[in-house]
């Protein structure tokens, strides 16, 4: 889901870039539709469920001037060798992907502090400069996603939205973690919501049961995508590691604790523009050696990385936002 809201700024720059009128499609996979669908500047959503033969022959039908690839995989590149057939132009992302490998199997830093959004604005190169064109049409260049996300705020002073769930282990805040977060919250008299897949269903139940007088509220498996990010649009503040409601939290301006753990920012993967009050949390020591792995998929150390972001640090950031930003 992050790697679609990542992408919204690019919608505008094709509009901003190209003269006359454009009508801009946008293909992702049905399980990530509600991160796009609505947003001004489209016109058209495609969703696949499994493998994009399920459109191919209908793109064709319909015929592009340009595919702009923003994955840069095997199944983007069969819509635009199906696309080639109708003379579409396509323009791909670089991935920066050996650079990516030589920074977490060696610590040699090649990208230079690139954010992934820069990388994928910079593939509309062959029309100009996209944050240029942003800039004339006096757009930051920020994260977007549909609807009203977080508009009509209902006493924003009082919920935090605790993010529990993460693609990969290497990325997930520990149970015992959040179990101190809760702890601290609720004797503060915070309401607060869980979010998260089925798969963490069974720690927010845990910690409901476990604070039973506490003002806690689980949609961990029950909230779709639009739910989730109107809980997060109306929050106080977002505690979260690495994970698509990082990047949603971005995009609605919601001040964040970004727990990392075995990625790092330095990949080009932190949150971009976020809440001037975000504060980002890494691992103690050691410093180096860090990321542990791309995705999150893999730990060096004996003690994972983000169970070497202390729950206190998490806490203490956590009660310094809330100071600043809430009643």
């Amino acid at each position: 889901m992050g790697d679609v809201i990542l992408t919204t700024p690019v919608i505008r720059a094709l509009h901003a870039m190209l003269e006359g009128e454009v009508e801009v499609h946008y293909l992702t996979k049905a399980s990530f539709v509600e991160a796009v669908e609505g947003l001004a500047g489209i016109h058209k959503v495609w969703t696949i469920d499994r493998t994009t033969a399920e459109v191919e022959a209908e793109l064709v039908k319909v015929g592009f001037h340009y595919v702009v690839d923003l994955h840069a995989n095997a199944r983007s590149a069969f819509v635009k060798r199906a696309l080639r057939q109708t003379n579409t132009l396509d323009l791909t992302v670089d991935k920066r992907s050996l650079a990516k490998i030589l920074l977490v199997r060696f610590g040699w830093d090649r990208l230079e502090g690139q954010h992934v959004v820069e990388r994928y604005l910079a593939t509309l190169a062959p029309f100009g400069s996209a944050l240029t064109a942003l800039g004339g049409a006096e757009d930051r260049g920020a994260l977007e996603l549909p609807g009203k996300c977080g508009l009509g705020k209902e006493d924003p002073s009082r919920r935090v939205a605790l993010a529990l769930g993460a693609a990969h282990v290497g990325k997930t805040i520990p149970e015992s973690h959040w179990r101190k977060v809760v702890s601290h919250l609720a004797a503060q008299g915070r309401g607060i919501d869980l979010m998260g897949g089925k798969p963490e269903s069974a720690v927010a139940e845990g910690l409901v049961s476990a604070f039973p007088d506490a003002d806690i509220a689980s949609h961990c498996g029950k909230a779709a995508w639009k739910e989730t990010f109107a809980l997060i649009g109306k929050a106080a503040a977002l505690v979260t590691g690495d994970t698509g409601a990082m990047h949603a939290g971005a995009a609605l301006q919601v001040p964040m604790v970004v727990v990392w753990g075995c990625t790092s920012p330095d990949l080009g993967m932190g949150p971009w523009m976020p809440h001037p009050e975000t504060v980002e949390l890494e691992p103690e020591s050691p410093k180096r050696r860090r990321p542990c792995s791309r995705l999150g998929d893999r730990c060096r150390h004996k003690v994972r990385c983000p169970e070497r972001v202390a729950p206190e640090r998490i806490i203490e950031a956590l009660d310094g936002i809330l100071s600043r930003t809430t009643p």
